[in-house]
């Protein structure tokens, strides 16, 4: 053997030396910190644990080396350290090397705050060149009878998981009757979401039609104030009932009078009509007989004067009939504001 090294990780999580014998060993040695932190990755690669292994790091050198383990995982005498053994060709390890080399982890690395310590490091190792430590295997055993403990575990899991295998056909029987269930219920969702959908629209037309009859009311309201405003004029200006009797009575008599004028009018129109007709035919007889009678054309022309005299004499007519119609239906519209005010006032 040709030396020995303890590697520990600092704050930082960063590899460094912390003690190694004989002094100034990995110098000597060549062992720069990018072999030794390739030593530290293998570890990390192996297991998280603790644990062993054995590698060559040069042409001409070779290590045996050990992981504690994490601080936070099981370790042996302190953790996060590695106890690195540089070997020469010649040497040819005894099995339990490695746990000679968990005795140095297990009884010195929690002395290392004592003075002795780099003693007790030094006399270690000579121990372990001659062969002479003592294996540690208690914390191995303890692992090998916790994984014991696991299988157990793993093998009632097992069995567990076969008795839910056998039963699962029954529990696919039940998914599947479940998911049918869900299925109805979704579809009643549905139908209950587009009848509320319906609901909320007709509420929304109700509250529509009932805002516009608010507002024709409103108009309603409005107007009626304003008819009861002008009856209460027409009442100031027509005063007492006598007078609104009177008025009345002239209405009516003076209405029965433009009726009798309108029939006789009318009566006029017929007659002219019936005139006109008489003319035309003559007219179109005249006009047959023109060719045969030459001195037609001047009676022609006579008949068609006559014609248009009738003609302008019937709009005359129809204009005086018109003002008439006119003059009747402001009469009627006065009569019926007479009517009303009368029979409100209970005068008839």
């Amino acid at each position: 053997m040709k030396g020995i090294v303890i590697l520990n990780l600092d704050k930082k999580s960063e590899l460094t030396k912390d003690v190694e014998y004989p002094q100034n060993i990995c110098e000597e040695l060549g062992v720069t910190d990018s072999m030794l932190s390739t030593v530290f990755e293998e570890h990390k690669r192996v297991r998280t644990g603790s644990n062993y292994l054995e590698m060559q790091i040069k042409r001409d050198l070779s290590v045996a080396s050990f992981f504690t383990g994490h601080s936070s995982k099981h370790f042996i005498g302190k953790g996060d350290h590695v106890i690195t053994v540089f070997l020469s060709d010649e040497d040819i390890l005894p099995k339990n090397f490695e746990g000679q080399v968990r005795r140095i982890a297990f009884e010195l690395l929690p002395q290392r705050k004592e003075k002795k310590f780099k003693e007790l490091f030094a006399k270690s190792y000579e121990l372990l060149e001659k062969g002479e430590l003592d294996a540690y295997w208690q914390e191995r055993r303890g692992f090998e009878q916790e994984i014991g403990e696991k299988k157990g575990k793993i093998n009632d899991l097992a069995q567990k998981v076969s008795m839910l295998v056998s039963d699962r056909s029954e529990h696919l029987r039940n998914v599947e009757a479940l998911k049918n269930e869900v299925t109805g219920l979704y579809s009643k969702l549905e139908n209950w979401s587009n009848q509320m959908a319906d609901l909320n629209e007709y509420n929304a037309t109700l509250t529509s039609k009932n805002r516009e009859s608010t507002r024709l009311l409103n108009v309603q309201k409005l107007a009626l104030d304003q008819k009861d405003e002008r009856i209460n004029n027409l009442k100031a200006k027509l005063g007492d009932t006598d007078e609104i009797e009177k008025g009345a009575e002239q209405l009516l008599t003076e209405i029965k009078k433009i009726k009798m004028e309108n029939d006789t009018l009318n009566h006029e129109i017929e007659k002219l009509n019936e005139t006109n007709k008489k003319l035309k035919f003559q007219v179109l007889k005249a006009k047959r007989d023109s060719e045969s009678v030459p001195n037609l054309e001047i009676e022609i022309k006579k008949l068609n004067d006559r014609i248009l005299g009738v003609n302008n004499e019937k709009e005359n007519i129809k204009r005086e009939l018109t003002d008439l119609r006119e003059e009747i239906k402001l009469i009627r519209q006065e009569r019926d504001k007479y009517y009303k005010i009368i029979k409100k006032k209970n005068l008839i």
